[in-house]
């Protein structure tokens, strides 16, 4: 993706305006959609530096870009799509051997505070262990997901999982992990920890789904916000969240 305003050719001594004028009639819509994100992070590395002496080097800006680009096409996907998606977008069980995580991550503007959730579950729907986080931090939404990511990955590798899905509802989060490509420092040490947790699983996997298929993870991760400190349910979940996990596991037997 992004390759064909990469490459293209320029005009000679073309400006700012004509280098605009010339994306606006050269590029993709997807494209121009990231040019203009691009351009908007390399603005914020200019003040960076002028105002911190802080310099971003150019893969953190194109990473960054890509990312919020992603998040920016699932949000304007879920709002188009809502009433589609409740529909055509139920839960999907993993193939028999393997385990699914399940993860999300829940905001409360009031307490300043994430919660994170994770559930396991099997081919047959069936709750393995869950984990609900809250975290009194600052950072960014595809900083709390990664985390969120982290938290699933490790509760499978306590529990001895070794053939593992890990399934978030952020697209930026997901395809930065499959394609290993992230360079942003917020999210290195994050995604470090995610790949050294699953090169002890015999076999990983990466996957994105819709938020309407993410309930189970979601409801634990809004949980987290009432909690004081991490809570962990070895082979079980907690009972508010036991009507979502029987509606994914009803659709999952009907298939």
């Amino acid at each position: 993706m992004c390759e064909s305003f990469i490459h293209f050719k320029l005009p000679p001594q073309c400006d700012l305006k004509e280098f605009l004028l010339f994306a606006f009639d050269n590029l993709s819509l997807e494209n121009l959609e990231f040019l203009c994100i691009l351009l908007w992070r390399i603005w914020f590395r200019r003040n960076k530096w002028i105002h911190e002496r802080i310099w971003l080097d150019d893969e953190s800006c194109f990473s960054w870009a890509q990312l919020h680009q992603a998040d920016f096409l699932e949000a304007n996907f879920r709002k188009r799509d809502t009433s589609k998606a409740m529909v055509a977008s139920p839960w999907q069980a993993p193939e028999v051997g393997f385990v699914k995580v399940n993860s999300d991550a829940a905001w409360c503007s009031k307490r300043k505070k994430f919660g994170l959730g994770s559930v396991i579950r099997d081919y047959a729907g069936k709750v393995l262990g869950s984990v609900a986080t809250p975290i009194s931090s600052s950072v960014s939404v595809a900083v709390a997901e990664s985390w969120a990511l982290e938290k699933g990955a490790s509760l499978a590798k306590q529990m001895g999982f070794s053939t593992v899905v890990l399934e978030s509802d952020c697209l930026g989060v997901t395809k930065a992990l499959e394609s290993r490509t992230i360079h942003d420092s917020d999210l290195s040490y994050i995604f470090d920890s995610i790949y050294e947790i699953c090169n002890e699983f015999d076999m990983s996997k990466f996957s994105y789904t819709p938020r309407t298929s993410n309930q189970v993870a979601h409801s634990l991760a809004r949980l987290a916000l009432s909690l004081e400190n991490e809570h962990i349910w070895p082979s079980g979940i907690p009972e508010s969240c036991i009507p979502l996990v029987l509606a994914d596991s009803q659709h999952v037997s009907s298939t």
